[in-house]
């Protein structure tokens, strides 16, 4: 089965879903595609934005991602351009790709890009236009406008240090304790979350939709 993973940045995929994806990796073919190019204010530096690719590209093969697809809209200023146009290309990447199964963004985050990533993906997947039966969002730690509320646990015991590893590629993402991108954090919130559904680690998403044939 295909399976596409959406980031607004490289490294939402590890951080929300790394081991998860590690674990669907096994018995499906698993394609990326981060929304954003990483040019920013905080990276300006082009050396830099190659290092996050590279690290990107990296933790996708240690994941067993297949394929990996950047779109290079800005990073951080997706509210100044064409909602239509992020649209347009994510609804090129599913009719390429054709996903059963797509996880995205959460639309709680206060991350503008966040939703905006989320509000495309709706769009993008609509079901009389793709081959989407279900739509996931995955968590993403930090500040959000309200919380993230599960419906769906994965348990990732054991892909778990998979996803730990993947994230220590993302070196200059990696922050001190208690940023909620450090690895304590990472790991408190999957022991968190594996409480909540008697797991001893497990990555927690909302279930958008389910189209059962």
């Amino acid at each position: 089965m295909n399976i596409l993973v959406i980031g607004a940045h490289a490294d939402d995929e590890v951080v929300g879903m790394g081991a998860t994806i590690k674990k669907l990796s096994k018995n499906n073919k698993i394609f990326l595609c981060i929304i954003t190019d990483g040019t920013t204010a905080q990276y300006d530096d082009k050396k830099m934005i190659k290092v996050r690719r590279d690290a990107c590209m990296k933790s996708s093969k240690l994941l067993g991602i297949s394929k990996v697809k950047f779109l290079d809209f800005p990073d951080m200023g997706l509210d100044t351009i064409s909602q239509l146009e992020i649209n347009k290309e994510l609804e090129k990447i599913i009719e390429d790709y054709k996903p059963k199964v797509v996880y995205t963004t959460p639309s709680h985050d206060l991350h503008k890009d966040h939703q905006l990533v989320f509000d495309s993906t709706l769009v993008a997947t609509r079901p009389f236009s793709s081959s989407v039966k279900q739509l996931l969002s995955y968590e993403s730690p930090g500040p959000v406008k309200k919380p993230f509320r599960p419906t769906v646990y994965e348990n990732v015991e054991k892909e778990f240090s998979y996803k730990l590893k993947a994230f220590k590629m993302y070196k200059s993402e990696v922050m001190d304790f208690p940023h909620p991108r450090s690895i304590e954090a990472i790991e408190s919130l999957a022991m968190q979350r594996g409480t909540e559904c008697a797991l001893k680690k497990a990555e927690a998403f909302q279930l958008i939709r389910n189209i059962v044939d």
